[in-house]
């Protein structure tokens, strides 16, 4: 027993030393050797941003816009009364999009000039003032039950209208059903629609002054 605890002396030493180099290593050399890897990476990283930014430098400038906005808002808005047209089309797409009691009805048009001449111009967007071209526009309310998907797509779909569209208000809500007991939610889980849209169109008469055909 004398000659282990003799031994274990001899070596307790070399043990606290190893145990000292041990902690030191654990709690300064390693956290600093991390700390400078992680900078490395982002000193890295940084110059590969430096390169791509280079890169992105060197290449020759977009192309230059040379469409006339206004040209591309008059090809977009239709000369004269569109709006059988547009229902026409609200209505199939209301069939496509399985859209159950339907309700579309015009209201009476009115005048309106883009440039905000008028005191009824100040009601519809007021982008139209960027470009000096009279329209007016006949306001179309519509109401309808659909599901959250069909509504999706039915919305989506106005990019392609035959006019230019402005959404003015949409209500979306859950249909109620009258009962005995009072009034409760839809079972199906259907949503009940209400929107006002502005349909714009040229009047004609400026269309043929400035000889501007429109395709539709």
């Amino acid at each position: 027993m004398n000659l282990d605890l003799n031994r274990l002396r001899r070596f307790a030493p070399l043990v606290a030393m190893l145990i000292t180099i041990g902690l030191g290593w654990m709690l300064f050399v390693r956290p600093v050797s991390a700390d400078r890897s992680r900078t490395a990476r982002g000193v890295e990283d940084l110059r590969q941003r430096e390169m791509a930014v280079r890169l992105s430098l060197s290449d020759p400038s977009p192309r230059v816009v040379t469409d006339d906005p206004a040209a591309a808002f008059e090809r977009q808005v239709a000369s004269g009364d569109a709006s059988p047209a547009l229902l026409e089309q609200l209505a199939r797409l209301a069939s496509t999009n399985h859209v159950r009691n339907l309700l579309i009805e015009t209201v009476e048009g009115t005048a309106s000039t883009a440039g905000g001449a008028t005191p009824v111009a100040s009601r519809s967007d007021p982008r139209f003032a960027l470009f000096d071209v009279p329209v007016s526009y006949v306001p179309i309310r519509m109401a309808f039950d659909t599901e959250y998907a069909s509504l999706g797509r039915f919305l989506w779909a106005f990019r392609d209208l035959p006019t230019t569209v402005e959404m003015r208000t949409l209500t979306v809500g859950v249909p109620r059903l009258e009962t005995q007991s009072g009034a409760r939610p839809a079972p199906d889980g259907a949503l009940r629609v209400s929107l006002t849209l502005y349909a714009y169109s040229r009047p004609i008469a400026m269309v043929l002054a400035s000889n501007t055909v429109v395709a539709r």
